[in-house]
């Protein structure tokens, strides 16, 4: 079915807006075609600085939260390399977001790292084929194990049948690494870059410590490894180094930065085809504010600029300018999606139950001390991050860390202030700062004093804070407790990690999977609105994520009236998008 509405429904009328500009707001870089792709996208401020690094030889780490640009970076590489005339490098680019699927084999299986390896094998020569048809002028050596073996071989993988998959043994990395040689050889080449997309982001550390291993073992003089991951949540191999064996570069950009707002301005004008609406552009500082607000996330910054837009077309009087209730709703919305992804990690992560629950006890306090701190300053004066003095505690940092994975506190630097100590500075989601009412102390606020207070330069002074001040040191052993699983039988905690029956109900215990739990979740998980979820439950039989990620060709989600091909296409990347 089309995304376009029917004939008898109102051209302005709720379900026309509901969908309209999907197709420009698609937020995944992934999901869009080439020239679109090229088209929206806008300028990082580093853009030039990154993609050279990201195109020439070493390895590289590309680090950032979720929505930052990661992709977008990689891609663009990508692309310039695939249609430079003039260049020498072969850019192979393969996302692994979906790297979980293969996590119920280490429950399942006793060598699931040799498996999990083949796979990453496979991946990478499906990339190659990508690359040499996308190039159109790239020979294959006859030499090289065929597109379509690859293929069945990656769905035996991906589907546990590893009875079919013994053929799979012989696609080793050393067969990897001269098979991209005979293909530069082939077509006069001298490097290969690889970018690996999603990368150790399943969050099964036994895998993220076998794709660093592959890595780390892939790299040569000829070939150079580029992965993006995700800060704080991953586990390297005991033999991988940052810094030695990759340099890391950091993506996300900081939203105080003077180059900021014409970043998130450019973006919005992209996915508007050059003119931002005209209630956007007549409201005075209502881009800047969304751009604030989504907290260096373009992301974020896109599904804002949907949403207003789109309730504003709704309304059922149309007016020239942007409700401001409207604008900081849509903040709102902004900051719960940010921890919505962090409060995902009691699934993903299911051992840290605890520490995401204290972590949310923490940031309400690191929120009370700027509230409080910013009551009696100046609108041009006010603090947007907090300095935690050190040492941190390693249970305090790893809470820390999950909200930098979240994308809700920014790392801001160490600074010193002599005999009172060295403070971490964590720049706070702009969102919470409003929301929260932690900035700007009237109790009547514009949208301009908004702006005006994030925008200012002589953010100098901030809220110091003590770890011992946010958690007691004698209550760490209960606020950060690591988590056994639960009986599958009947939920209760298991009594130890050695316990082998229920202590309640008797049942055998069993390793659960990640992957598993994570699939078997309700659709109500997933950023969709409470319409769109009824009308998927109402007009089909979709209930759970694995629901979802089984329907590969989204018959069962384009059965359902307005949800067309790229509506689909946008719920089948959430779900893809929950499990990575």
């Amino acid at each position: 079915m089309s995304d376009s509405p029917a004939p008898d429904v109102n051209p302005y009328g709720t379900e026309f807006n509901e969908f309209s500009l999907d197709s420009d707001f698609v937020e995944q870089a992934e999901y869009i075609p080439e020239a679109d792709f090229l088209a929206f996208s806008a300028e990082h401020p580093d853009e030039e600085s990154i993609i050279r690094r990201l195109s020439t030889g070493g390895a590289k780490l590309l680090v950032g939260p979720r929505g930052c640009g990661k992709t977008t970076l990689m891609l663009k590489a990508y692309y310039r390399l695939l249609r430079s005339e003039n260049s020498t490098t072969l850019p192979i680019y393969v996302n692994f977001k979906l790297s979980l699927k293969l996590e119920p084999l280490y429950v399942n299986t006793p060598n699931a790292t040799f498996w999990f390896r083949q796979w990453l094998n496979l991946k990478i020569y499906e990339g190659l084929y990508k690359s040499i048809r996308e190039n159109e002028i790239y020979d294959i050596p006859r030499a090289i194990i065929s597109e379509r073996e690859i293929s069945r071989a990656i769905k035996i993988l991906e589907s546990g049948n590893l009875n079919e998959a013994k053929g799979a043994s012989s696609y080793t990395i050393e067969e990897l690494s001269d098979g991209i040689m005979r293909v530069l050889e082939a077509n006069d080449l001298s490097r290969c870059v690889l970018l690996l997309d999603d990368a150790a982001h399943a969050f099964s550390p036994r895998q993220q410590e076998d794709f660093f291993e592959f890595f780390r073992q892939v790299k040569s003089r000829e070939i150079s490894p580029k992965a993006a991951i995700y800060p704080g949540i991953t586990t390297n191999s005991p033999t991988f180094h940052v810094g030695h064996d990759a340099e890391q570069i950091d993506v996300w950009v900081r939203p105080d930065r003077s180059d900021y707002i014409g970043f998130m301005t450019a973006l919005a004008e992209k996915r508007f085809r050059g003119e931002l609406p005209s209630a956007l552009a007549n409201t005075t500082d209502a881009l800047n504010f969304l751009a604030y607000a989504s907290f260096g996330i373009p992301r974020s910054f896109l599904n804002m600029l949907r949403a207003v837009y789109q309730d504003h077309i709704s309304a059922p009087q149309i007016t020239s300018t942007l409700d401001r209730r409207k604008l900081l709703q849509a903040a709102q919305q902004g900051k719960e999606s940010a921890h919505n992804v962090y409060d995902s990690l009691s699934n993903k992560l299911p051992a840290y139950r605890d520490f995401v629950n204290t972590g949310n006890l923490l940031y309400g306090q690191i929120i009370e001390n700027l509230k409080n701190f910013n009551k009696t300053r100046n609108e041009d004066d006010q603090a947007l991050e907090i300095g935690l003095k050190k040492p941190v505690p390693p249970e305090m940092e790893k809470v820390l860390s999950f909200f930098q994975y979240a994308g809700i506190l920014m790392p801001a630097g160490v600074n010193s202030r002599g005999i009172k100590g060295t403070f971490e500075l964590y720049m706070v989601h702009f969102g919470d700062l409003i929301t929260e009412n932690a900035i700007v102390g009237r109790r009547t606020k514009s949208i301009t004093s908004f702006v005006r207070a994030f925008s200012a330069q002589t953010h100098q002074a901030w809220p110091r804070i003590s770890p011992e001040t946010l958690v007691k040191g004698s209550r760490y052993p209960e606020l950060f407790r690591l988590s056994l699983p639960n009986c599958q039988q009947c939920g209760t905690e298991r009594a130890s990690q050695h316990a082998k029956f229920c202590q309640n109900c008797g049942a055998p215990l069993k390793t659960s999977s990640i992957y598993e739990e994570l699939t078997n979740q309700d659709i109500s998980v997933l950023p969709l609105s409470n319409r769109i979820i009824t009308r998927i439950k109402r007009d089909s039989q979709i209930r759970t994520i694995k629901d979802i990620l089984i329907d590969s060709n989204r018959t069962n989600l384009r059965g359902i009236a307005y949800i067309g091909p790229v509506r689909a296409a946008r719920i089948a990347s959430y779900a893809e998008e929950y499990v990575a």
